[in-house]
């Protein structure tokens, strides 16, 4: 008995060791320190003070100053270095602004006045994802730099050099070395953003 019973344990480990052989072993994915991402943002906070601008203005001023405006959001370009899976730490640069005309009844303004702005900002964004995944993420980033405005109006031309800020709340991605991403925040980048990011 003791016999059948010492040859039944030894198949049953034969037997487990052959399969295991069998199971082919899937390498662990490379960690890719770079990243690249091009992006589009919704409703930048320079749209959204144009807006306000196109809004206000006229009541304010009882309307003696008006201002038309087409906004065309934000696009945006980024290197990021991965520190690990949770915090990243890059540089964004982008390009944003808007198209409009403008009209004063106490300054020599024609009615068409052409207003246009056109802003590019350089932002060092920190990302910290709270919640990663094998191919799902979500996480939060902040970025503080730079804006560099350039204003024509009429036929003279601005020049003007700010503080540019972006925070989003919310990020959440999608993929592995290539991936898919949408962030909700504030700032020179958008409201909503969407957009790719490659990984090498």
């Amino acid at each position: 008995m003791r016999t059948a019973l010492l040859f039944l344990i030894i198949g049953l480990t034969v037997c487990t060791f052959c399969k295991a052989q069998d199971i082919p072993v899937l390498p662990q994915e490379k960690f890719r320190h770079h990243e690249f991402s091009v992006s589009y943002g919704f409703l930048p906070i320079t749209d959204a003070n144009s807006m306000a601008e196109e809004c206000f203005a006229p009541v304010l001023s009882f309307g003696v100053y008006t201002r038309e405006k087409t906004n065309y959001g934000a696009l945006s370009i980024s290197y990021i270095y991965r520190f690990n899976r949770k915090i990243s730490l890059g540089v964004t640069g982008g390009i944003t602004g808007n198209k409009g005309t403008a009209s004063s009844l106490y300054e020599a303004l024609d009615e068409n006045t052409k207003d246009n702005r056109r802003y590019l900002y350089v932002l060092p964004p920190f990302r910290w994802h709270w919640f990663p995944r094998p191919k799902f993420s979500l996480y939060t980033s902040a970025g503080l730099g730079a804006y560099f405005l350039r204003n024509s109006f009429g036929g003279e031309v601005f020049h003007k050099t700010k503080f540019a800020y972006q925070f989003s709340f919310l990020g959440i991605e999608y993929g592995s070395r290539f991936a898919f991403f949408t962030e909700f925040g504030v700032g020179y980048t958008g409201t909503i953003v969407a957009g790719g990011r490659y990984r090498f």
